[in-house]
C-alpha cells in the first residue's frame, strides 16, 4: 500500500477507471483510454500533492480518490452508452439527465436544467454550423478551442455566466453524429469526465475494476493474497446500454451474440446451507498485474492524432484519436438491459418457502436498496438459514467476517433505505443514535433507540474499522444502524466491550464501551463487493427527537435459523 504508484502492473479498466475518477476532480483532461502518460501522471501527482499532502503517490492515495468516483456513479447512474449508429461510446449519467421531447434531437436534461446533452444526426454543413455557433458564443477574453480533421471536430468554448459549451462530431457511414453539452459552473466535473470518456468504438472506461486487479486490492487493503481467477474476456465493456434514436434513424442490426458463457455460481450460498458456503478466491498479491491484462501498448488500437496541450479551460482535448478495446467493426457485445427496465419474464418464479426450523439467534438488519440489507457478519455466520421474522429467506451476497460485515438479499420491500453517502462520516464527540432489536428472541419490546456520542475514532487495538460510542447496546443490537442527528447511516453496531475480562483485567468495570464499523469501511466493503445502491437520498430525518416512520421501518430483526 505504501509503494510508490507504478501503473505498469494495473490493467487497462483500472487505468480508465483511475483517469476517470481524476477526470472527475478536474485534474485531468485527457482521454479515459487506459494508457497511463504524462498527463495522466501530472494529474494524480496534483491531487495527491492538494488533498493527501503529500509529494508523491503511493497506492494507498488511491482509496479516497477512487472511492470520490465509486460514490458519484452509484448517485448519478454513470454508465458506458454505446451507439452502433456511430460506434461511439462515452459515459453517461442515468439517473442525473432525463428524457426530454424533442423532434429535431435526442435530448437529455437535469432536474435543474443546469445540465443539457443534445445528440444530432446531420450533414457536413448541419454539423459545422453547430460548431460554429458554439465558436461565436464563446465569451470575450476567453478563447474557444477547436480541433478538426476528415472524421472528428471537437470544440469548447466559456459562455456567459460561466457556463461552458461542449460539441464533438464523429463521421461514421457516411453521416455526422454531432454531441453538444452545455453545463453551469458545479457541473463542470461532470461534464470533463462525459468529454473525456467519449471515444470511437468500445471503451475500457466501464468503472468496473478488474476483478483481482490493483483497484480492487487497494481498496480492500491487501498486501498478500493468492491469484484470482481469469474472468472470460477482462477487456469488454460491462455496463453497456442502447442509446436512444431520434426518429427517422433506423436501428441498427443486432451484433452477433456472444457465446454463452459457463454457469457460474450465485454470489451467496442458498440461504439454507449457509453454514457449508466457502470463500472465494483471493485477490493476487499488490503489485501483480490484473488477470489476464497487461499493461496496453500507447499504440495498439490507436489511430493517430493531434495532443495539443488543452491548457485548464480546454476539456477533453488530450487525444482526440479513437483508443477503441477492439477494432471498429470486430463487432461489439449485445447491450445489457438498462438498469430498472428489466426484460420481463413471462413466468414468474415461485415464491419461496418460508423458513421454519429450531430458532438460534437474532440480530437486526437495516435495509440500504428496496430488497437488500446490511448486518454484521456474526448475526449471520453459522446459521443454516437466514430470514425475517415471517420467514422470509435471505440470501448472503457478501459477507467479511474480519470487518464484520454481511450484506443480505430477498427482503420484503417495504418503500424505505436509509441514507448512505461518502460525505456522511463519524465525528469525534458528535451525537449518534443506535437502532436495534436487542434480545428480540426473548423480549419482544420492538424497535429500541440508544443515543450517545462518538468517543473515539479508533477500535481497541487501534483499528481504523471501528469507531467507540456511548450509546448503551444489548445483544441483538449487532447488525443495526449507528445514525447522526441528520439520520444518515455513519456506522453499523457491532459488538461490546466484554465487562467481565475488562473487570478481570483492571478490576473495574467499564462504562458505556460500544463500537461500530464506521461508514467509510462500510461502503468500501459495498464497493468491493459491486452493490450497487439505489439512487437518491434514501430515507433520512432529524431525529434528534421522535424518529421518524421511515427510518424506523428501515432497522428490522433478522433470525438465525439451525
Amino acid at each position: 500500500m505504501d509503494q510508490p504508484f507504478d501503473p505498469a502492473p494495473m490493467s487497462r479498466e483500472d487505468i480508465a477507471t483511475l483517469q476517470a475518477a481524476l477526470a472527475f476532480t478536474a485534474d485531468y483532461y485527457g482521454f479515459t483510454d487506459g494508457i497511463w502518460n504524462n498527463d495522466a501522471q501530472a494529474a494524480l501527482e496534483a491531487w495527491v500533492k492538494r488533498e493527501e499532502g503529500a509529494s508523491q503517490p503511493t497506492y494507498r492515495h488511491l482509496t479516497r480518490l477512487i472511492m470520490n468516483l465509486e460514490d458519484e456513479r452509484v448517485r448519478n447512474g454513470w454508465q458506458l452508452f454505446y451507439s452502433e449508429t456511430t460506434n461511439t461510446s462515452y459515459l453517461h449519467p442515468f439517473e442525473l439527465l432525463k428524457d426530454v421531447e424533442n423532434k429535431d434531437a435526442v435530448e437529455f436534461l437535469s432536474s435543474d436544467s443546469g445540465f443539457s446533452v443534445m445528440v444530432r444526426f446531420n450533414d457536413q454543413a448541419g454539423m459545422q454550423e453547430v460548431h460554429d455557433w458554439f465558436y461565436g458564443q464563446a465569451v470575450t477574453g476567453k478563447e474557444p478551442y477547436r480541433y478538426t480533421d476528415n472524421n472528428l471536430w471537437i470544440t469548447s468554448a466559456s459562455l456567459d455566466d460561466d457556463m461552458v459549451a461542449y460539441a464533438r462530431s464523429d463521421l461514421y457511414n457516411g453521416s455526422w453524429s454531432t454531441l453538444s453539452i452545455v453545463v453551469w459552473p458545479e457541473y463542470f466535473n461532470h461534464l470533463n469526465l462525459m468529454a473525456a470518456s467519449m471515444t470511437v468504438g468500445g471503451s475500457p472506461a466501464s468503472l468496473m475494476w478488474t476483478d483481482g486487479g490493483v483497484i480492487q486490492q487497494v481498496i480492500n487493503g491487501q498486501t498478500t493474497a493468492a491469484a484470482a481467477p481469469t474472468p472470460a474476456d477482462p477487456s469488454d465493456p460491462k455496463d453497456q446500454v442502447r442509446r436512444p434514436l431520434p426518429a427517422g434513424v433506423a436501428e441498427a442490426p443486432e451484433p452477433e451474440p456472444l457465446p454463452e458463457p459457463s454457469p457460474e455460481p450465485g454470489p451467496g450460498p442458498d440461504p439454507i446451507e449457509v453454514a457449508g458456503a466457502s470463500p472465494g478466491p483471493a485477490a493476487p498479491i499488490l503489485g501483480s498485474p490484473g488477470p489476464g491484462a497487461a499493461p496496453a501498448d500507447p499504440g495498439a488500437g490507436a489511430a493517430p492524432g493531434p495532443s495539443p496541450d488543452p491548457g485548464p479551460a480546454v476539456i477533453g482535448v488530450g487525444n482526440p484519436g479513437p483508443a477503441p478495446v477492439r477494432a471498429p467493426g470486430s463487432g461489439t457485445p449485445a447491450p445489457a438491459e438498462p438498469a430498472g427496465n428489466p426484460t420481463p419474464n413471462p413466468e414468474p418464479a415461485a415464491p419461496r418457502p418460508k423458513v421454519t426450523g429450531t430458532l438460534m439467534s437474532s440480530g437486526t438488519g437495516f435495509y440500504i436498496t428496496p430488497t437488500m440489507l446490511v448486518t454484521a457478519a456474526h448475526v449471520v455466520d453459522g446459521c443454516g438459514a437466514v430470514a425475517m421474522i415471517d420467514g422470509t429467506p435471505l440470501d448472503i451476497v457478501a459477507s467479511d467476517s474480519s470487518l464484520d460485515l454481511a450484506v443480505l438479499s430477498g427482503a420484503t420491500d417495504t418503500g424505505h433505505w436509509l441514507k448512505l453517502s461518502a460525505l456522511e462520516v463519524p465525528k469525534l464527540g458528535e451525537a449518534v443514535t443506535a437502532l436495534g432489536y436487542p434480545y428480540y428472541t426473548s423480549l419482544d419490546q420492538g424497535l429500541t433507540v440508544t443515543s450517545g456520542n462518538v468517543s473515539a475514532l479508533r477500535g481497541i487495538d487501534g483499528s481504523s474499522n471501528r469507531v467507540m460510542v456511548t450509546a448503551p447496546v444489548q445483544p441483538g443490537n449487532s447488525g443495526g444502524p449507528l445514525l447522526n442527528k441528520k439520520g444518515a447511516v455513519i456506522g453499523v453496531v457491532v459488538s461490546r466491550v466484554d465487562d467481565m475480562a475488562i473487570l478481570e483485567e483492571t478490576g473495574s468495570l467499564p462504562q458505556n464501551m460500544n463500537f461500530a464499523v464506521p461508514s467509510g469501511p462500510l461502503l468500501t466493503f459495498l464497493a468491493q463487493s459491486r452493490v450497487t445502491r439505489p439512487q437518491g437520498e434514501g430515507t433520512g430525518g432529524d431525529i434528534s427527537g421522535e424518529v421518524p416512520d421511515g427510518v424506523a421501518n428501515a432497522v428490522v430483526p433478522l433470525y438465525c435459523y439451525q
